[in-house]
């Protein structure tokens, strides 16, 4: 099988599964992906099908499969009789805030975030999650994190601005011990909310531009996440 169908097949959940075991039909997903209860699917696997016969005949099917995070499972549970977005929406934006401001790390986020004294500027955080809000309705955070989450959200922008900020400073030389032993919490930070991507996307997500190469450089690459 193709590493990247076994990567997807293995960690998601496609739709008619999904609705088997959520017991709730394809027509009812779709309308709590559009009144944004639960996000669109992550990937979708696209395949044609050629049938030829002696006859000289032909046939072509094509077939879309979707793939969900294994996690929608229980949000299809917890808002399937919500009758608008507004009190999810608010709930993934509270954990969202509370995880940011309250990081001790938080000054790595998102662009000019924080104040002279060292606060978050709320109004700004409170923009950064309506793009975010849209980036997860979009099914892109269950790409790249493991549960789809505000407070999983809120911990990978920073763990990621940490790790570009390390190699930006460190990127180019040889890593002191020290500086290993930062890197590899650094390392483990990102791993406690972050997914392996797809194979195919590896090389330019997150993991693999900040994570990978220095640690492939710096004879770590006993700590690079490996696929099962």
């Amino acid at each position: 099988m193709d590493i990247d169908i076994k990567y997807i097949e293995d960690n998601f959940i496609e739709l008619n599964e999904l609705c088997k075991i959520s017991e709730i039909s394809s027509q009812e997903i779709n309308a709590l992906i559009e009144n944004e209860l639960i996000p669109n699917s992550s990937y979708e696997i696209n395949t044609t099908y050629k049938i030829n016969s002696p006859l000289g005949d032909q046939k072509t099917i094509s077939e879309v499969k979707k793939y969900y995070p294994k996690s929608v499972i229980a949000l299809i549970q917890k808002n399937k009789k919500l009758n608008d977005s507004s009190e999810f929406k608010k709930s993934l934006k509270t954990a969202f805030t509370n995880t940011f401001v309250n990081n001790n790390n938080n000054r790595f986020g998102y662009d000019n975030i924080t104040e002279e004294d060292g606060t978050v500027n709320i109004d700004k955080l409170n923009s950064a999650f309506e793009q975010e809000w849209q980036y997860y309705l979009q099914g892109i955070y269950g790409i790249c994190t493991l549960n789809a989450t505000g407070a999983e959200i809120a911990k990978k922008e920073i763990a990621v601005k940490r790790l570009i900020d390390f190699n930006e400073k460190h990127g180019a030389e040889k890593l002191s011990d020290s500086n290993k032993k930062i890197l590899t919490l650094l390392n483990n930070e990102f791993n406690e909310v972050s997914n392996l991507f797809a194979p195919y996307q590896r090389v330019k997500s997150s993991r693999g531009k900040y994570l990978d190469q220095i640690l492939e450089s710096n004879s770590l690459s006993d700590l690079i996440k490996k696929y099962n």
